[in-house]
This record gives C-alpha cells, structure tokens and sequence, in this order.
C-alpha cells in the first residue's frame, strides 16, 4: 500500500463543468494526482483527490493553488494523512 495525502472536494453541480475544468489543470500540474468522484449527495458534486507521499508535498502546492481559484460555495477539506487501498 501506497501512502498519501488526501482531499475531499465538494461543489454545486452547476458548478461541475468549471470544477473539472479547474481540475484538469491541476492534473497537469501534478500528473501523479489521483481524481475520483464519489456518489454525487444533496446537488452537490463530490471528489477525493489524492498525492503521493513525498518530502516535496505537493498536496500543499495544490491547496495554495486551488484555494486561489476556488469559487463561493466550493468546499475543500483535507489534507488528510493515509495509505491508498487500505480497507
């Protein structure tokens, strides 16, 4: 198992298109981050975006980066410690 650090995104669906857009950017960013939807709740969008562990930390590049451009209403909860497939 892999260790990682996590967030946990949530947006309006109005929003969906500008949030995927948002995120491909950051994808390319930082090619090794891991996007998943989760099961859409309450007409909001729900993502677990997840980095590699590594000294560099590039999961807090990406939160200074995201939150610069987060719109009203976006919500993005972590970085959380973890190990990617653990049960």
């Amino acid at each position: 198992m892999e260790q990682e650090y996590s967030f946990n995104l949530t947006v309006p669906l109005t929003d969906i298109d500008e949030v995927q857009e948002c995120l491909a950017q950051a994808k390319s960013k930082t090619p090794a981050m891991r996007i998943s939807r989760k099961t859409d709740r309450s007409g909001q969008a729900r993502f677990y975006l997840s980095f590699p562990f590594s000294d560099a930390r590039a999961d807090l590049a990406f939160e200074k980066w995201f939150l610069a451009r987060k719109a009203r209403g976006w919500e993005l909860l972590g970085p959380t410690y973890g190990r990617w497939g653990l049960c």
